[in-house]
């Protein structure tokens, strides 16, 4: 919807430069430099498509910074449909053995609606996936092209260290962004000296006692991160995200758009530890007059638990 019109300003530019009469220049020289420099600029932006390929449906502007890890995805929107998921899925069949993958549908709260995403992919691909909220999912596909992490635009260095869990499986790079990750829930699926040091960060962060407990919840402040643990986790409980929001002690320190609000919110996933739904992500580098935490009921998406302040 938005192409159409600047073709349509395009080929009236191209009329117009055709239409020119300038004196000395013969009209077929205005001509054919305004055709020349548009093939230029189509030439470029095929370039870049077939360079990014499968990709090429994301949006890029050559004149931003794309060498700067992450910069991009920081500032910008790189996918307005998510479309990158296909790939995700693609992946994921290509690792797993398993005949049925559990996935977490993405149109919350229908926990019913399966990803449009996996409609595109063969039927024998499509028919090993299944969206059972009363089991936890065994990967979670995560876009990172679209509405980055909102801690970031007030930390840059949190985008890269967003969250500890779930175990980054595989991350999809464009010019050094990261466009798409696949993550697990479940640490049996990593490195097995991997899910041992998963699980001393969650030792040394949840060390001593709690710095608050409600709803089920513990939560334990380790110098800039946070770390929760919740002790009666049911199969189906790491399908719905937590939700944290925090709260700056200056305001100033937050953006425009998101002062009226009061509040920075995260989405971070969860890993099922030892029976245990277990969660960690850094705190920026600013102090913080409050944190909540909560996480909606399972098959009750609008009814919240009770949530920790401190």
């Amino acid at each position: 919807f938005l192409h159409g019109p600047f073709c349509l300003l395009a080929t009236f530019a191209l009329m117009g430069l055709r239409s020119l009469s300038a004196p000395g220049l013969r009209k077929r020289w205005v001509g054919g430099a305004a055709c020349a420099l548009t093939a230029t600029g189509l030439g470029v932006v095929l370039v870049q498509m077939t360079q990014i390929h499968p990709h090429q449906y994301l949006y890029f502007n050559l004149l931003a910074d794309r060498k700067t890890p992450e910069r991009l995805r920081a500032w910008y929107d790189m996918d307005y449909w998510n479309l990158m998921l296909r790939q995700g899925y693609e992946h994921i069949l290509r690792q797993t053995p398993a005949s049925t993958i559990n996935m977490r549908p993405r149109a919350f709260p229908a926990l019913t609606d399966i990803d449009r995403n996996a409609q595109i992919l063969p039927a024998a691909a499509r028919s090993r996936f299944t969206y059972d909220p009363a089991r936890d999912p065994d990967f979670y596909l995560e876009s990172n092209a679209i509405n980055p992490p909102q801690v970031a635009i007030v930390d840059p260095g949190a985008l890269t260290d967003y969250s500890s869990l779930p175990p980054v499986l595989h991350r999809f790079k464009v010019y050094n962004n990261t466009i798409m990750t696949v993550s697990t829930p479940d640490l049996s699926r990593v490195d097995p000296a991997a899910a041992d040091d998963y699980r001393a960060l969650q030792r040394a962060a949840t060390a001593g006692e709690p710095a608050a407990r409600a709803g089920g919840f513990d939560a334990h402040l380790h110098g800039r991160r946070l770390a929760w643990v919740k002790e009666a986790c049911e199969p189906g409980a790491l399908m719905l995200p937590f939700r944290l929001a925090l709260y700056p002690a200056d305001a100033r320190r937050m953006p425009d758009h998101l002062r009226k609000q009061g509040y920075i919110e995260l989405g971070p996933r969860g890993a099922r530890v030892d029976g245990k739904c277990l969660g960690t992500t850094r705190l920026p580098d600013f102090a913080l007059a409050r944190i909540r935490l909560w996480q909606p009921v399972p098959y009750k998406p609008m009814l919240l638990e009770a949530v920790i302040m401190f």
